[in-house]
């Protein structure tokens, strides 16, 4: 009889065994899928900062524009001037082509070099970044005074809801929303706000 009962005791500790395995295996792929995650949300969240820094570059570089062009001017042609203030619908409204600067096209003004860049940028973001989007807006003082040369800019994209997981069985998973994007907020959007004085 006590043989009996050894057999039966090994097959259990076999078992146990094998169940504390798949558990740890089950741990183990759960670490590497919010890795996976996580990974893509930085991956993403730098793409966002280096389109930032290519708009920004672009500006610094053409930065007469910016100082020699007062701010009335500014709003009366934006695209010219590094102003695109519009909200996550609006935000992928591209200028039109300025037809100059690439090759046989004549010499760039400054105001057509900026409308030039804002469209490069905008076609980069949407190319790059999920639902990429990208607007410039004119910074106002503590005064309440707008300032001519300093300009927000605000790269937008869609970033996969860190709460996918916890929705209800059944239903799309919530999305939140970013306090930090500019007007009306959507579902879903991540806002990188950069201030810059060329």
């Amino acid at each position: 009889m006590s043989l009996h009962h050894q057999k039966g005791s090994s097959l259990i500790e076999v078992l146990i065994t094998m169940l504390v395995v798949a558990v740890g295996l089950l741990g183990a792929a759960g670490l590497q899928l919010a890795s996976t995650r996580y990974q893509q949300t930085s991956t993403l969240r730098s793409q966002a900062l280096l389109h930032a820094d290519f708009i920004i570059e672009k500006m610094r570089v053409n930065n007469a524009n910016l100082r020699f062009t007062n701010l009335v001017t500014a709003q009366a042609n934006p695209e010219t001037a590094y102003l695109a203030a519009d909200e996550y619908d609006d935000a992928d409204d591209l200028p039109d082509d300025p037809a100059c600067g690439l090759d046989g096209q004549p010499v760039c003004t400054a105001a057509e070099a900026a409308q030039r860049d804002l469209r490069e940028w905008r076609l980069a973001l949407a190319q790059d970044l999920p639902g990429g989007r990208g607007a410039i807006y004119p910074v106002t003082n503590a005064g309440g005074v707008t300032e001519p040369n300093a300009r927000r800019v605000v790269v937008m994209w869609r970033e996969k809801s860190e709460a996918a997981t916890d929705n209800v069985a059944n239903q799309a998973a919530a999305e939140a929303t970013d306090a930090t994007c500019p007007g009306v907020a959507v579902a879903g959007i991540r806002c990188l706000n950069l201030w810059v004085t060329p």
